[in-house]
């Protein structure tokens, strides 16, 4: 009976917990907040936009923000400058004091400014450039931003006006790349170009910089040829396709993903860019030794030619050793020979 007792205490136990825990995960479920909709679930088409035109002109494009969540994303449409300062080729927003002659954003309208996008659809704005007539030749640059809108009461979705519906969880837009037509300064170096100058082992790094000190961006198009010592080409390595914002530079990162290579080599860079068909080139030379392996096989091989030598010497000697037991023991039998002789006389 208390055998019993003890299993069914046991059993009250375990489906406590049973229930605690499950109920617990269920009820956390219910209660847990949705925290919006996920910046992945949103585009913008293009990402980025180059057009160019003359001064005095007017260009018109027509620019998408597509809603891929399973909510209505409340938008306004904001325009700023941007410059680029780091190396990786970060826009940094601005005002026009800050972006100087590079400045676009008051050129540039968006219509309709704010609006209400349904659920897995696009909504189309047309973009307006009214180039000055005193603008400068070369890049004017800005960024079309969407931005989450508040929330109004339900109506028309319009030019100022607000409709029911989620905000979009954080800033999204197009980067405008505008040319003016003009005498235009194109000109670029390769700041760096560089691998390691002795290697074990790949796979081989390898580090492009290049400046633009131009009047426009520049999207530089090109690669890394690798050559061996015999001058034979082993592979090609393309640099990525990027737009270098006048005055600022961007670092390339290419990789070289072999593990056994053996001597020297030679990498150049060819690049081409601009409108004029302008060409980057620079060149260095890199070593790739695996050194403990050939030490080990060095020391392996040395260690055999010893091994050899001293089975040869110990072959040798005990040769020696077998024809001097010979002589002595021809010499005993001839010894013999002459008693047995002498004795027979």
């Amino acid at each position: 009976m208390t055998v019993q007792k003890s299993k069914f205490k046991l059993l009250i136990i375990f489906f406590s917990f049973f229930f605690l825990f499950f109920g617990l995960r269920f009820a956390l479920a219910q209660i847990a907040v949705p925290l919006g909709p996920d910046i992945r679930s949103i585009a913008v088409i293009p990402p980025r936009l180059q057009i160019s035109g003359d001064p005095g002109t007017t260009t018109l494009e027509v620019i998408k923000f597509r809603n891929n969540s399973d909510t209505e994303q409340a938008i306004k449409v904001t325009i700023r400058d941007f410059i680029v300062t780091d190396d990786k080729g970060t826009p940094v927003f601005v005002d026009e004091e800050v972006s100087g002659r590079w400045s676009l954003a008051s050129w540039l309208t968006v219509r309709p400014s704010r609006a209400l996008v349904p659920p897995k659809e696009t909504r189309s704005f047309t973009l307006t450039a009214n180039i000055p007539l005193d603008a400068l030749p070369g890049g004017h640059y800005a960024a079309v931003i969407y931005e989450p809108a508040e929330i109004g009461p339900v109506g028309r979705t319009g030019e100022g006006v607000q409709t029911g519906g989620a905000a979009i969880a954080g800033d999204v837009g197009t980067l405008v790349y505008l040319t003016v037509a003009g005498p235009i300064t194109e000109d670029a170096l390769v700041r760096r170009f560089e691998a390691p100058r002795f290697s074990e082992y790949g796979p081989i790094p390898f580090l492009t910089e290049i400046a633009n000190q131009s009047d426009v961006h520049i999207r530089p198009l090109g690669a890394i040829e690798i050559r061996n010592i015999i001058n034979k080409k082993v592979t090609s390595l393309e640099l990525e396709e990027r737009n270098i914002f006048p005055g600022a530079s961007i670092i390339y990162e290419n990789l070289w993903d072999k593990k056994w290579l053996f001597g020297r080599y030679k990498a150049t860079l060819n690049a081409s860019y601009g409108d004029q068909g302008n060409v980057l080139t620079a060149t260095i030379f890199f070593w790739v030794i695996p050194w403990k392996v050939i030490t080990a096989i060095a020391l392996a091989i040395i260690i055999l030619i010893l091994l050899i030598i001293l089975i040869r010497r110990l072959i040798k000697r005990r040769e020696e050793e077998l024809e001097e037991k010979l002589v002595e023991e021809e010499k005993e039998v001839e010894e013999l020979k002459e008693k047995l002789k002498k004795k027979g006389e």
